[in-house]
């Protein structure tokens, strides 16, 4: 290993752990170490750094730690705006510190930071009493995924209106990168769209199990909107893989047999118009 790759790896193993070690009987034990000592994991980084204008190693490595904290926050607070709002920012900042102390970033993208946001409040001793917390987060992560998704073509509903009608079983559908479902059980997206309107969102209820979906539009817009359980169902199958005729059998379920395929059809219609299916496939 180069002496460059191991001072940075040191650097930042302090910034990710030893800046928030250094407290207590810990600290005084680090801070009375011998230089050439190895019972400390991050001697060798303070070793490292020399003391300017009157400012120990210590307290200079500290301003970084707490810059690097703080640029994280700042990120949860862009990311997860309406999450910031619900909790106020009091509870944000205790999530805020939990989350890093819990999961240090370790991807290269700050964008990535926050993906196990939704996981620690659903585990969190604290957090967890609050399920709709989870939600919303989770819910203002897709709405990243859709608008960083990659771009693609976007079908015609005419594709499918030209396509043989001896061909329409076995017909399948790939939908545009930027497609993600939702479902909870709270009301997380009523809550969000509340607090985005500057209004106040009602108190937490948990009631019957709620569907959406959210894409980017061809503006470059990103939106959603609320599915029945049907239209749920019908959408997992088509991103499962199933064609045309297993769809409207399985729409049975909810509609007699004149109906199933009229709902599917213009269920299909409104995709199209919404520009979420890439493509037809004939299998």
């Amino acid at each position: 290993m180069s002496q460059l790759k191991q001072i940075q790896q040191e650097f930042m193993e302090y910034l990710l752990v030893g800046a928030n070690a250094n407290t207590g009987a810990e600290s005084s034990a680090i801070a009375n170490a011998d230089s050439n000592s190895k019972s400390s994991r991050f001697v060798d980084i303070r070793a490292r750094v020399s003391e300017q204008s009157g400012i120990s190693a210590d307290h200079r490595l500290q301003i970084y730690a707490n810059a690097y904290r703080i640029r994280l926050k700042e990120t949860m607070e862009t990311d997860h705006q309406i999450l910031g709002l619900y909790l106020g920012d009091e509870l944000f900042d205790k999530l805020a510190a939990e989350y890093l102390d819990a999961h240090p970033s370790s991807a290269k993208s700050l964008r990535r930071f926050c993906d196990n946001l939704a996981f620690f409040l659903r585990n969190d001793e604290f957090f967890s009493q609050y399920p709709i917390l989870a939600d919303l987060a989770q819910f203002e992560r897709l709405l990243l995924a859709a608008f960083d998704a990659a771009e693609s073509s976007r079908a015609e509903f005419s594709t499918l209106q030209n396509l043989p009608p001896e061909h329409w079983p076995n017909c399948c559908l790939r939908f545009h990168p930027s497609l993600q479902l939702f479902s909870c059980k709270s009301n997380a997206v009523e809550s969000w769209q509340a607090l985005k309107a500057d209004t106040s969102p009602d108190a937490p209820f948990y009631q019957q199990q709620k569907y959406w979906m959210l894409w980017r539009n061809e503006e470059r817009l990103t939106q959603f909107e609320s599915l029945n359980h049907s239209q749920y169902v019908l959408l997992t199958g088509f991103i499962e893989g199933n064609n045309f005729a297993e769809q409207c059998e399985l729409m049975l379920e909810w509609y007699d047999e004149q109906s199933a395929p009229m709902m599917v059809l213009q269920t299909l219609q409104s995709w199209f118009d919404k520009g979420i299916i890439r493509e037809l496939v004939v299998s």
